[in-house]
Parts: structure tokens; C-alpha cells; sequence
């Protein structure tokens, strides 16, 4: 293995000057190169991946489940009840407790590497990460979306609902799990 090594020069040793070993301005244009070389595939698949990812990051701050109180307005409950009126609207991340936004940037790389990188490992990763919320969002915050918790015992004409937030978390997890399918899927050479 041959590397850069420089010695230094001693006192009164005539001879070249020391050359620079790397040029780390040229890797800041790598990204653009490779986005500029790559395959419709590689940039659809990176496209998803990044969706997905900003999708994640929108399920934490949007509403999942909320509750209805048709005797009165959650502010009315706030005033007498703050605990309470905690329920009347889950955001995500109140859900999720911020795991999502771990997924988004975990997303993020591995639809980068899926598509732009052509990275099988990477596209496998972004299936677990489709999987993992797709299997959240259905077993775990779609049940919630129809109890009424505290709030059905308090006041009988409450119902629960889904949020925004819920189906923007089954599109991103569908959109995770796609692009990692299609790079599977798709020819070892693309």
C-alpha cells in the first residue's frame, strides 16, 4: 500500500516544496455529478426517498387522532380539565414520541444510497423503514383513531376521528417501501 506521506525538510536541504496531498474542493461537486449521471430509476428512487423522509418529519407535527366533544370545545375542557383536554388532539409526535424523525433521516440516506449510490443494501434498509411505519400506522395509531379514551367516559356525545397526520404516515411508509422495492427490483446494472 502506498501512501502520502510528505517528510518535512531539515534545516538547509534544498529540494521541492511540499505538494498537498488531497483536493477537498473537488468533492463538493460529487454529489452534483452523480446526480448529473445518474439513471431516471436512480433519481425516482432518490425522489421517493426523500419524500418519504420529509413525509416522516411531517407525521410528528401533524394531528393523528383527535376526539370530538359535541357538548363542548376541547378549549372549554382545557379550562377545567388540562389533563383531559390532552386528548383531545395526538400529534405525531406525541404518538410516535420523535422515533419518526429518526426514520426520516435514516430515509433520507438510505434513499439517497438506494438510488443515487445503487446501493442494494440501502434499498433494503428503505423496505424495513416502509414496513416498520406502514406496521405502526396500522396496528398502533389506526386503532387509536376510534377511541375516545377519558373523553367518551367525561362526555357521552364525543367520537374519535383520524387525523392528516395518519395518512401522511401510510404515504410515506408507502413511499419508503416502494422505492426500496423498485431498486430490488430493478437490474443489478441500472
Amino acid at each position: 500500500m502506498v501512501g502520502n506521506r510528505v517528510t518535512e525538510r531539515g534545516r538547509g536541504q534544498r529540494g521541492p516544496a511540499r505538494e498537498t496531498t488531497r483536493d477537498g474542493s473537488r468533492q463538493l461537486a460529487a454529489p452534483r455529478r452523480a446526480i448529473q449521471g445518474a439513471s431516471p430509476l436512480a433519481i425516482g428512487v432518490t425522489a421517493a426517498g426523500l419524500a418519504a423522509a420529509l413525509l416522516l418529519v411531517a407525521t410528528e407535527f401533524s394531528t393523528v387522532a383527535s376526539v370530538d366533544v359535541a357538548s363542548g370545545s376541547c378549549q372549554v375542557i382545557q379550562d377545567t380539565n388540562p389533563e383531559l383536554a390532552d386528548r383531545c388532539e395526538l400529534s405525531g409526535f406525541e404518538r410516535n414520541g420523535g422515533s419518526f424523525l429518526l426514520l426520516a433521516v435514516l430515509a433520507a440516506v438510505m434513499g439517497w444510497g438506494a438510488g443515487i449510490g445503487g446501493s442494494r443494501p440501502a434499498a433494503l434498509a428503505l423496505v424495513v423503514i416502509g414496513v416498520a411505519v406502514l406496521a405502526w400506522a396500522l396496528l398502533v395509531d389506526l386503532p387509536e383513531t376510534n377511541e375516545t379514551g377519558a373523553l367518551g367516559l367525561n362526555f357521552e356525545g364525543a367520537t374519535a376521528a383520524a387525523g392528516p397526520g395518519l395518512t401522511i404516515e401510510l404515504v410515506a411508509g408507502a413511499l419508503a417501501l416502494a422505492a426500496g422495492a423498485v431498486r430490488l427490483l430493478a437490474p443489478a446494472r441500472e
